[in-house]
């Protein structure tokens, strides 16, 4: 805990060295200090609990869990096919997946503006939602974008999330949640890309139910992942 508090982020190698002790018995008590929330389990390791509303900038998402993020858009990439209507999320998770949109007929609507510029660069046929631009995330919000979605359809939807926990997807900031609603409502089939370390972690704003969406995550011990397979879809990567 000092370390954290110092440093916001702690590794399992660095615990077992320092401490001389089992790498299991590090991730047990790990596991225990996140139960009693006093820290975020994540991938190699440990880091600081965040307050409810507080968000990361684009810059500091896009190099957190780079490895796990790839494997997860790779499988996403998967569930397109040709001919399909889909809806990508802004950020910077479903982000990568741009780059893996190669089937034929392909119709992609998104809510961010970045998105759908490198899009039209792919020839893809690409609708953008308009609304007020939010700087921190890039995602078009407000009750215009909501309007827009709301008398579409979609085959399949690509959503990032914040926070998954045993019984909702949650995000910190409002008129995000409503427009990642609006699409669950509207998408045949929603998918979460969530690496693991989204797993267990709650923000301000409750945006669906857990077993609204088939959750995509990298593989982990975690029992906070167990559990979630009883309540939903989940596929590993």
């Amino acid at each position: 805990m000092e370390k954290l508090s110092q440093e916001n982020f702690v590794t399992l190698e660095f615990l077992v060295s320092i401490l001389d002790t089992s790498e299991s018995t590090v991730r047990r008590d790990l596991d225990e200090l996140a139960s009693e929330k006093k820290l975020h389990r994540v991938h190699g390791g440990a880091e600081k609990n965040h307050p409810l509303q507080e968000e990361e900038t684009i810059l500091q998402k896009s190099i957190k869990n780079v490895q796990a993020k790839q494997a997860i858009v790779q499988k996403a990439a998967e569930m397109i096919s040709n001919g399909d209507v889909i809806f990508i999320d802004a950020g910077t998770t479903t982000e990568l997946l741009l780059d893996l949109l190669q089937q034929e007929g392909l119709t992609v609507v998104t809510n961010s503006i970045h998105h759908a510029a490198k899009m039209v660069e792919k020839n893809i046929n690409t609708l953008v939602i308009g609304g007020y631009v939010k700087n921190s995330t890039d995602a078009s919000i407000g009750q215009f974008a909501i309007n827009q979605l709301s008398q579409l359809n979609f085959d399949k939807a690509f959503i990032g999330m914040n926070g998954v926990d045993l019984h909702f997807l949650t995000t910190p900031d409002a008129e995000e949640a409503a427009i990642k609603k609006t699409v669950i409502d509207n998408a045949q089939t929603t998918y979460a890309l969530v690496d693991a370390s989204k797993m267990g972690q709650t923000s301000f704003v409750k945006v669906d139910r857990l077993e609204a969406v088939t959750i995509i995550t990298n593989k982990s011990d975690s029992r906070m992942l167990k559990e979630t397979k009883k309540k939903t879809k989940v596929i590993e990567v």
